[in-house]
């Protein structure tokens, strides 16, 4: 559903006509982009759209990995390569050892365990282990200096 506006001057103007015709315009600035948002070269024709832009990205997210992104010439390369990749997975999985079926189980007679002390756990750093440090640490006031030699050994003056 298309939305009329009306000018300050009374015309009535519809802007969703307005962006679908100038969809495919340079847009104004520095970033090489269509009005849609598609990449476009210096004759205005386009490299890359915008939803194209958007799946990359997207995939770069979710899958976490570098070769998300690559672009084939046509299709048969891309068959090519995605079932060399698949035979390569499959000789890693025949490949594997296969897991030992586990032999039976002998139960051993369970043993009353005595309540363990429940340890706070040591902080590694910033403000919780300088935290943890300050609980660890007795405070004692500054000694002067005449109680630091009261408290020395030996002998004194003569």
């Amino acid at each position: 559903m298309a939305k009329t506006y009306r000018t300050a001057k009374g015309k009535m103007v519809d802007i969703h006509s307005m962006l679908n015709q100038n969809e495919n315009v340079r847009a104004v600035g520095n970033m090489n982009v269509n009005a849609r948002g598609d990449l476009i070269d210096s004759q205005n024709k386009t490299i890359e759209s915008r939803t194209r832009q958007v799946q990359k990205q997207y995939r770069k997210q979710i899958r976490n990995t570098v070769h998300d992104d690559v672009v084939y010439s046509s299709k048969r390369d891309a068959q090519q390569k995605t079932a060399s990749i698949d035979a390569l997975q499959d000789n890693i999985k025949e490949e594997q050892p296969a897991q030992e079926q586990p032999q039976t189980v002998v139960k051993e007679p369970k043993v009353k365990e005595e309540p363990k002390v429940k340890e706070e756990p040591q902080a590694k750093g910033g403000l919780a282990a300088a935290i943890a440090k300050a609980r660890e640490v007795k405070q004692e006031p500054l000694k002067s200096p005449r109680q630091l030699a009261k408290e020395q050994s030996g002998v004194k003056k003569i």
